[in-house]
């Protein structure tokens, strides 16, 4: 039996814009993007008048694909200019260290946080 995986994603109507929120689960493969980019695509599409601030909680991601880093590198460039500020959650320091990464790509500002409650207070608090 293999373990659940997955990204799952959520938008929030907040005062600052748009909250787009996505947590990852398991290991991550090619299908899980497939089924989770035409959503961002749709949610980007029709939010380019507003700010987009991104939520990531990584504490139950255990890792992905190799080709998928490629996928994360381009979503992160394709949306480059929405997202006005993205905050990471994770638990352990590979995943710190992708979010730095991940920061020198995306436009706006990335911050890592350890905490969910951190996180959710930097992005409320533009």
């Amino acid at each position: 039996m293999s373990e659940f995986h997955g990204i799952s994603v959520g938008t929030e109507r907040r005062d600052f814009g748009l909250l787009l929120s996505f947590k990852a689960v398991g290991r991550l493969t090619h299908q899980d993007y497939v089924v989770v980019l035409p959503i961002v695509d749709q949610v980007v599409m029709h939010s380019m008048n507003e700010d987009i601030c991104v939520l990531i909680d990584l504490t139950e991601l255990q890792g992905w694909e190799v080709s998928e880093a490629w996928t994360d590198i381009r979503l992160a460039c394709k949306y480059s200019d929405q997202f006005t500020r993205t905050a990471v959650i994770g638990c352990n320091r590979w995943q710190r260290i992708m979010s730095i990464i991940g920061g020198w790509v995306l436009g706006g500002q990335t911050r890592y946080f350890s905490e969910p409650h951190s996180a959710q207070h930097w992005l409320n608090h533009m």
